[in-house]
């Protein structure tokens, strides 16, 4: 309250100087003018007003010029050095009255100038201070009194005047006063009542300050302490953030299928891995299910019991292998492990899903399967080929000399002799045998073959008319024959073989008719095809396929099909021979068969062989038989019956014969005989001395002899006993006398018979 009270009296106190401050200014102005007013007062009014008007200036003049700027100047000095001070209002309240006290006089005491004292009075009142008209009052009553006891003229305009009528004035004079008192202090009261109220409100507003401040603080306080809060918020927002986007790259980085499901087996996570396995994104996948995944009912069934039965059990899963197929129909293999989610109270509300996609490693443990599967067949074909080439010298000995000693016996006999029709026989049983001899070397790729650089085109085109006989009529037979198809380096009789062994089994495959179809074409095979294939290495190949329409062939029938004397035919209507030949054919040829087939599917046979860059060989056409020769022939056999139907079909010929079981035998004999031998006849594989061994002995002793080599060994043999070389002169076992006559005739140049 004390403060207030102060506060109010400041406030009063700086109000009331202000307003004494601008009145005072106010006065300074006023005494100005009204210096002035009174000189011009003196010189027009006092003339008329006072008796003895002469031409000079009239005193008075001077009495307002220096006496009005004495009563003027210490007052307006004050009200503009001093302005507001107590001393200053006092000093232009008495001045303010001495100056209407002047103008009273310079006017003769008109009545209307008195009226000059009572708006001074008026005036004065501005101050608000009822002590500036006290001296002011006095001053009035003073002048009065004084002047109208000693100079009533001056004040009332008349030359006497009652002595009392001063107090008339001075009457009026307080009249006023009391009007302006109680104006003044109504306005003072005012005045305190404004400054009160005034310190009043700067009491509530500096207490509304102080508590808007204190307010302010809080709030400053509390503001802060929130953008503390926020900025720990944000840096914890950012950390988590930073931690996620951390977990979601660990998650998205990790190949495997990483996914959550809850209970309806909707996804509530996946990552980048199992988005990109089903061409989406994650976003699409949240809120999917297995059934968005694939269209297999089954496997989603699958997936669904696993996923129940961790939810149910709360126990981890551990699915070692399953399958999921994508929409565009990919199935992948995936190794599995589930996990329940736990919450705080025990159950499971999602499960955790790692599956890792195996489809790599299932891919290559099929081709690995097929590989071993492929390589098991192949030593199989390996060890069947070894036991055939092994025996195959035996036969083919046996069989020629039965074949040999047959033919010379019906060349003999007469068809009327009894005996005929029985050598008949057992020539053709022989050569039957031959035959199969010679297939089981062509499947054990041990066979003799005569490489040439040939045109497949041309052989088909040129066996065309054949196949088509052997296939009969309700076959169709269509030829799709690339173009500048490659060359390929085989024996042009075994490839027809080929041919003619593939088109008997595919019309064995139709018996109601069908469509046979071969096709050639350039392939390149390449690391991958090779990989799937353990046989086949990459590179360029000349493709011979041969597929026909017709009842195919089941998996266990495809994984026999090229075992010797394997078949599906009845008993007596197939060796179980025909494709084993075309497989060991065409292996010697340094290509690969594969065959494609499903029941009611037809069958295709696919062939490749190398490609080379040679030129096509021309096929010779072979010459007629030459029956007859002469000249002396050196014959070196170590097996009697084959050395000996040998010597005499070359005796019956008209060949003189020297005739040795052996290499030095032979030798033995070429030192004896002193004529020339035209040709050397001898087995490549003898005891003691090769053939080619004796070749190497006689050949400088005789440059002219010709060397034909026979053998009934297989063509491994023949290369490590050093004949298989290019232009060498060769018969293989078995062979018949005019098959023999003839290699002889071309080797010699004798004359053909009549």
């Amino acid at each position: 309250m004390k403060a207030r009270l102060a506060r109010a009296t400041q406030l009063f106190d700086t109000h009331q100087f202000e307003i004494c401050k601008r009145t005072d200014q106010m006065f300074a102005v006023l005494m100005g003018l009204q210096w002035v007013g009174g000189i011009v007062a003196a010189y027009l009014i006092s003339p008329r007003a006072w008796i003895g008007i002469t031409s000079r200036t009239h005193l008075h003049v001077w009495a307002a010029i220096f006496l009005g700027s004495a009563i003027s100047a210490l007052p307006i000095i004050l009200a503009i050095t001093q302005p507001g001070k107590p001393t200053t209002r006092h000093t232009i309240g008495i001045a303010q009255m001495l100056m209407g006290a002047l103008l009273i006089h310079v006017t003769g005491g008109r009545i209307e100038t008195h009226f000059h004292v009572f708006g001074s009075l008026a005036f004065l009142s501005f101050y608000r201070d009822w002590r500036v008209l006290v001296p002011a009052t006095i001053v009035v009553a003073a002048d009065h009194f004084l002047r109208g006891v000693f100079w009533p003229q001056s004040v009332y305009g008349v030359i006497t005047a009652s002595e009392w009528r001063w107090l008339e004035h001075t009457g009026w004079v307080l009249f006023e006063d009391t009007f302006l008192l109680i104006a003044i202090k109504r306005s003072v009261v005012e005045m305190w009542g404004i400054a009160d109220r005034t310190a009043e409100v700067e009491s509530l507003n500096q207490g509304l300050e102080d508590r808007v401040e204190q307010r302010t603080h809080q709030l400053a306080a509390a503001n802060q302490n929130l953008q503390t809060e926020v900025l720990d918020r944000k840096a914890a927002e950012a950390e988590l953030a930073k931690q996620r986007s951390f977990l979601r790259q660990v998650i998205d980085l990790n190949p495997n299928f990483i996914f959550a499901k809850d209970r309806d087996g909707r996804f509530t996570l996946v990552n980048q891995a199992l988005a990109d396995a089903f061409g989406t994104s994650v976003a699409d996948l949240l809120g999917k299910t297995d059934n968005d995944l694939t269209p297999q009912t089954e496997e989603i069934d699958h997936f669904r019991n696993d996923d129940l039965e961790v939810f149910n059990t709360l126990r981890e899963k551990f699915i070692p292998e399953e399958t999921i197929t994508n929409q565009q129909g990919e199935v992948l293999w995936l190794q599995t492990v589930k996990r329940p989610i736990l919450s705080d109270d025990g159950t499971a509300t999602q499960i955790l899903g790692i599956a890792t996609d195996i489809t790599a490693r299932k891919k290559t443990e099929e081709a690995l399967s097929r590989s071993e599967e492929q390589l098991r067949q192949a030593q199989k074909m390996e060890a069947v080929g070894k036991l055939a080439g092994g025996v195959a010298h035996d036969f083919n000995n046996l069989l020629t000399a039965i074949i040999g000693h047959s033919e010379m016996c019906l060349r003999r006999l007469t068809h009327e002799d009894a005996l005929y029709s029985h050598v008949e026989q057992i020539q053709k049983a022989g050569d039957r045998a031959a035959g199969l001899t010679r297939q089981l070397l062509a499947f054990s790729r041990k066979q003799i073959l005569q490489p040439k650089v040939i045109d497949l085109n041309s052989i088909v085109g040129d066996l065309s008319l054949m196949l088509q006989r052997l296939i009969g009529e309700d076959i169709d037979l269509m030829m799709r024959l690339a173009p500048n198809v490659g060359k390929v380096k085989a024996d042009p009789n075994q490839v027809e073989q080929v041919l003619m062994n593939l088109a008997v089994n595919a019309r064995d495959a139709m018996p109601n008719g069908g469509k046979l179809t071969i096709e050639t074409s350039n392939v390149y095979l390449s690391d991958e095809f090779a990989g799937d294939h353990v046989t086949v290495a990459s590179g360029h190949y000349v493709m011979l396929a041969v597929s026909d329409s017709g009842v195919g062939m089941d998996a266990a029938t495809k994984a026999r099909i090229f075992e010797p004397f394997f078949t599906t035919k009845e008993v007596g209507k197939g060796t179980g021979l025909g494709l084993s030949t075309v497989y060991g054919i065409v292996k010697q040829s340094g290509g690969s068969i594969w065959v494609y087939s499903e029941l009611g599917s037809g069958t295709t046979f696919k062939i490749y062989l190398p490609l080379v860059a040679d030129q096509v060989e021309q096929v010779e056409t072979r010459r007629q038989a030459i029956l007859k020769g002469e000249g002396t022939i050196l014959l070196v056999e170590d097996e009697d019956v084959v050395r000996e139907m040998v010597a005499e079909t070359l005796k019956d010929c008209g060949y003189m014969v020297l005739i040795a079981g052996n290499g030095p035998a032979a030798l033995d004999l070429s030192d004896e005989f002193s004529g020339e031998i035209k040709l050397m006849l001898t087995d490549v594989v003898m005891p003691q001395m090769s053939g080619r061994q004796l070749t190497e002995k006689l050949s400088p002793k005789r440059p002219s002899m010709k060397v034909l080599y026979m053998s009934g060994y297989t063509d491994d043999a023949i290369v490590h006993h050093g004949v298989l070389e290019e232009g060498t002169a060769f018969i293989g076992k078995p062979f018949s006398p005019d098959a023999l006559v003839l290699k002889i005739g071309e080797l010699l140049g004798a004359s053909q018979m009549a």
